[in-house]
Order: C-alpha cells, then sequence, then structure tokens
C-alpha cells in the first residue's frame, strides 16, 4: 500500500469511527466491559465489512479476526446462529 491510500484509508477510518460515535457509546453503556478494540470490530461490523476487509484494514490475519469476532461473541452473549447485522441493528 502506498503513502497516498495509507494516507486515505486512515482518513476513511476516522470519519468512519466519528460518524459511528453515538453507536459506540451506546454500546459502551451497555457492555461496559467491552475494549476500544471490540468497539472498533463493532463499528466495522455495523458498517458490513467482511472478515477479510476488516483483517486489511487492522492489519491482521482474516483468522485473527474470526478469533476476535468469537471472543466478541462472547462478551455480547451472543449465540451462534445470531446474526452480526441484526444484532447491530438491536444496539
Amino acid at each position: 500500500m502506498t503513502a497516498l491510500e495509507r494516507r486515505l484509508m486512515d482518513h476513511l477510518l476516522l470519519e468512519l469511527e466519528t460518524a459511528n460515535s453515538l453507536f459506540q457509546r451506546k454500546l459502551k453503556d451497555r457492555h461496559p466491559a467491552l475494549t476500544p478494540y471490540d468497539l472498533r470490530l463493532c463499528t466495522y461490523l455495523k458498517s458490513n465489512l467482511s472478515t477479510k476487509e476488516i483483517a486489511t484494514l487492522l492489519n491482521i490475519t482474516p483468522d485473527s479476526v474470526k478469533k476476535a469476532k468469537h471472543r466478541l461473541r462472547k462478551k455480547l452473549l451472543l449465540k451462534p446462529a445470531d446474526q452480526w447485522s441484526e444484532m447491530m441493528v438491536r444496539l
């Protein structure tokens, strides 16, 4: 990724997280144990980003994203059958 692409990506991520700050505050109020990383992951999931896209944004492997999503499900007390898109609407 070039320096220009990286700056553009950083800007887009900042805009995405700023636009969802109310969502993150509500989520943090309901689940105070969530870390900033968890909140960022929830923001990406709410934006319907794929596991591969999230991995690229976080500069980690897709398997690491899957594991993070699994841990997040536990923290949010979600069942394996629950869909992320439905869960994010409820929050």
